[in-house]
């Protein structure tokens, strides 16, 4: 698991060395978060606030930045509690109501830094849950973006042999981590060897994580058909790999159909797996990112 953060000031001692631009604010209760912020040279009227995924950080997200920046578009990465730089018990994604206050903390702090901007929000997997349990109860954002977004585990990652070896954690050790992000997995949701390899060494990623961080996933979303996708109504694009083996692709598909949103829009790539952002495919993925934003 990355270092522990325990506080403002270790965060920042311990970010001396990023080369992004970044800063520290605080939720609600008195966590601190840390945010990425790639401006583009010559800034317009909108901003990106970007969730990441599971056990990762906003770093490796300056690749929506390098996408964005040259449209005019800035982008801020917030690594969520418990990740990256920000402060938060190790293993530990926080409850709905912790979670959904840290993401409203952001957007609090980008409309203080931007008031006349619009501003739109993207969650990435995990990131996915974590914009989807703040978005139904806010219509602050301009628009939605959800990549891939872990609404349900794809059943091909249940129903495997591999699987047998973790039944005692999932029984007795909840909290142990136990499950590789780093392994098979890792090879199942990207096609780009590259990024794979940093992935499996970057010091601020999680390697393992444990039943009891999927169950926090879970929770975010626990209730999305009936409590979720019915209130949400600003603008969204979702897109999603046809060969996601990861996050249920069945459930994105109903989810889709089931926003209330007027305006939504799913878009599906051949070939592409769960990892949309680092795949041959991404440059085209996220310039219907930019088309989507520049509409809205």
């Amino acid at each position: 698991m990355p270092p522990a953060i325990d506080s403002s000031a270790d965060a920042l001692r311990a970010s001396q060395t990023v080369a992004d631009r970044h800063g520290v604010i605080v939720s609600a209760d008195q966590t601190c978060l840390f945010y990425r912020y790639w401006p583009a040279a010559v800034s317009g009227n909108r901003v990106l606030l970007v969730l990441h995924g599971i056990g990762y950080h906003s770093g490796p997200y300056n690749v929506i930045a390098d996408a964005l920046n040259p449209h005019g578009i800035d982008v801020y990465g917030l690594d969520a509690r418990g990740h990256g730089l920000s402060c938060g018990r190790r293993g530990y994604l926080g409850t709905p109501a912790q979670t959904s206050e840290d993401v409203s903390a952001m957007i609090r702090f980008l409309k203080q830094q931007r008031p006349s901007a619009q501003l739109y929000l993207l969650g990435e997997s995990m990131g996915g849950a974590l914009a989807l349990d703040y978005i139904k109860d806010s219509t602050d954002v301009g628009g939605l973006i959800l990549l891939a977004p872990a609404l349900n585990v794809n059943s091909a990652q249940v129903f495997r042999l591999g699987n047998l070896p973790l039944l005692p954690y999932f029984l007795f050790a909840r909290r142990h981590p136990a499950i590789s992000l780093v392994g098979k997995r890792l090879k199942e949701s990207s096609r780009d060897p590259r990024w794979m390899a940093d992935r499996r060494t970057d010091p601020l990623a999680y390697k393992k994580v444990s039943f009891g961080y999927l169950g926090d996933i879970k929770a975010l979303v626990k209730n999305w058909q009936t409590q979720i996708a019915p209130r949400i109504r600003i603008p969204t694009l979702i897109i999603q790999g046809e060969q996601d083996r990861i996050v249920s692709r069945k459930d994105c598909k109903k989810f889709s159909q089931q926003l209330a949103a007027p305006d939504k829009t799913f878009k599906t790539y051949s070939g592409v797996r769960h990892t949309t952002l680092w795949d041959p495919e991404t440059p085209v993925i996220l310039d219907a990112v930019r088309q989507w934003i520049e509409a809205h």
